[in-house]
């Protein structure tokens, strides 16, 4: 009781909010400054009414787009489900047709953006934008951007994160005043989940992708970390991914328009940053080659154009918000005028030949080249409190010259077989693959099949859990060659279909993201049937005695290792191993593949 009155009389008399110890910041004005509305006008925002400096509530937010949805015939608003804590997860739908369904706009010639904020709550800027956006198109001057395109949009992904809401929310962040928290009430980040769909946010997003096949798909955040003049910083899979002809069209036409519009409109564009000494960029920028648990990497692996919007935390709320908008707004348009094209990559991307397929990436040696970064002076101190060294930044613009390191050079890859088997026990590993809308075969009766499988020769479990999973530090497998009975209600996954590689991402154990490295098979690694001495002793005499080569095996083996020869249990172990009574399943990863 007395530590939680401390922590109360701590928290209530804490001097200063982190944002009152933020870097200098440079000043900002912009032409998208004029978007935000009087506030008058009948339609204007929670947000808006505060200049952008507050977020509404999940509440607020509901409200205020059921009644925006309720007034126009182009609005629709649903539910994709309920959250942990029994939250709506609410989708709108902007259609000119004023059709909603997945079937009915399937049938429009039109491009479709899907867009959520608040995967990370207290990274909210996409809702606001989006809030603004469509009230901008129902009750505004911009109308015809429904003309050739639909528009999807999760306000609130992580409903439940959001309502854990505080000034305390984010130390590194400039507003809105009260934010929400990162993770889920489960504590799980739905940005590590887009693989192992442990979360109803994440089944909500993968239900749009399946339903809408939408033509871009874009989650907003806000950085951590370090300043630098940019403002809106966004990234996409260059290099090093599962979708060249899409990477080519985000590369040489979206991004050149996007740029191009926020820079019109008093923003400053810059690509995904991330300082590779962990402080400032004197050491460059690292381009990180990000696995499927990540939002866009998982739209690479599916084949859909995807974005991650990354905002930049030190920049004012009112002015990430306006950046977002304009995002949103030339995205838009540049879908829709460029829909053939986008058409014509996704659909190259999906008749790629799936033989060979990589599952790890690693640096290059060199930097692929420099940049001219936009970045805020600095300066080393030493801290009095721990004795190091830390950044300061001082709120002075400069221009460095600034190395490229990318992670895209193939660092492990499988040959991928024409089909996998999963068996029927394994109920959860093949319902996930239902919620990704992999395509299978269920068996209606008994199959008898000669089969690949992975048999783990070694491995270390981590140190630490990840997303409440233990996963594998490490691990070594050989291929070895088994029939087996697979029952009725097995599956048979062929990887000949559009979401082929994104079958073989989840089931290859190589695979950063596989269901295997989640953990999802972590009862193969123990033995449950063991052989006493009484009977092993007399079994030992009679396979030395009928098999000389064993015989000489092991004499070998006692002469070569000495703790093995002085050690009975290993012994034992060593003959047992070698019995038809030795657990022939342990350790073999129950994913069967035919070559």
């Amino acid at each position: 009781m007395k530590r939680l009155l401390s922590l109360i009389l701590l928290f209530t008399s804490f001097p200063l909010l982190a944002q009152d110890l933020m870097p200098p910041l440079l000043p900002w004005s912009g032409q998208s400054e004029s978007l935000i509305v009087e506030d008058s006008n009948p339609w204007v925002t929670p947000g808006e009414l505060t200049d952008l400096t507050e977020s509404p509530t999940y509440k607020e937010t509901m409200d205020w787009l059921q009644k925006l949805a309720n007034s126009s015939p182009y609005l629709e608003m649903k539910s994709l489900g309920k959250s942990e804590q029994g939250r709506d997860i609410f989708l709108l739908i902007a259609s000119k047709s004023q059709k909603f369904s997945p079937e009915e706009l399937a049938q429009e010639n039109k491009a479709t953006l899907f867009f959520h904020g608040g995967i990370h709550a207290g990274e909210i800027d996409g809702k606001d934008a989006g809030m603004m956006l469509l009230r901008d198109i129902v009750h505004g001057d911009k109308m015809q951007l429904l003309d050739k395109a639909n528009i999807l949009f999760i306000p609130i992904l992580n409903v439940d994160g959001h309502e854990r809401r505080s000034e305390f929310g984010r130390v590194n962040q400039r507003g809105p005043k009260e934010m929400g928290w990162r993770t889920n009430a489960r504590n799980l980040n739905l940005n590590r989940d887009y693989t192992k769909v442990e979360t109803s946010g994440v089944k909500a997003v993968i239900s749009v992708l399946n339903s809408y096949q939408p033509d871009l798909y874009v989650d907003v955040h806000v950085t951590d970390g370090a300043d630098y003049q940019y403002d809106v910083t966004y990234g996409y899979v260059k290099t090093g991914g599962y979708s060249p002809a899409i990477s080519q069209f985000l590369s040489e036409t979206f991004q050149t328009e996007v740029d191009q519009a926020l820079k019109d409109w008093g923003h400053i564009p810059g690509p995904l940053l991330f300082a590779a000494n962990g402080d400032d960029f004197s050491e460059g920028n690292i381009a990180f080659s990000f696995s499927p648990r990540f939002s866009h990497t998982y739209g690479d692996a599916r084949h859909i154009p995807s974005i991650l919007i990354e905002n930049h935390s030190l920049k004012p709320f009112r002015q990430r918000v306006l950046g977002t908008y304009v995002f949103l707004e030339q995205a838009i348009s540049t879908i829709s005028s460029h829909h053939d094209a986008i058409e014509k990559a996704i659909a190259n991307d999906q008749a790629q030949a799936k033989k060979e397929l990589i599952v790890r990436f690693k640096f290059r040696d060199n930097p692929a080249d420099t940049m001219d970064f936009l970045g805020i002076a600095s300066q080393k101190l030493k801290s009095p409190n721990t004795g190091a060294e830390y950044v300061q930044w001082l709120g002075k613009p400069i221009t460095q010259q600034v190395p490229s390191l990318l992670m895209d050079v193939p660092a492990a890859s499988v040959n991928l077989p024409k089909a996998y088997y999963i068996p029927v026990e394994w109920t959860e590993v093949i319902e996930k693959l239902k919620i990704h809308g992999i395509e299978m075969e269920t068996l209606t009766g008994p199959l008898e099949i000669e089969l690949e499988f992975d048999f783990l020769t070694d491995y270390q479990l981590a140190n630490q859990q990840l997303e409440g999973k233990v996963r594998f530090r490490s691990f070594e497998t050989t291929p070895i060659q088994r029939k087996v009975t697979l029952n009725p209600g097995s599956v048979r996954v062929n990887t000949d279909q559009e979401k082929g590689i994104l079958a073989a991402l989840l089931l290859e154990p190589q695979s950063v993201d596989s269901f295997f490295q989640w953990g999802y098979f972590m009862p193969i690694l123990s033995q449950t049937e063991y052989i006493e001495a009484y009977i092993l002793e007399p079994m030992i005499v009679q396979m030395l005695g009928k098999d000389p080569e064993l015989k000489q095996e092991f004499e070998a083996k006692k002469a070569d290792d000495s703790e093995f020869a002085s050690n009975p249990r290993q012994i034992y172990r060593w003959f047992y191993e070698k019995t038809p009574y030795f657990d022939q399943n342990w350790k073999v990863i129950p994913i069967g593949k035919s070559r």
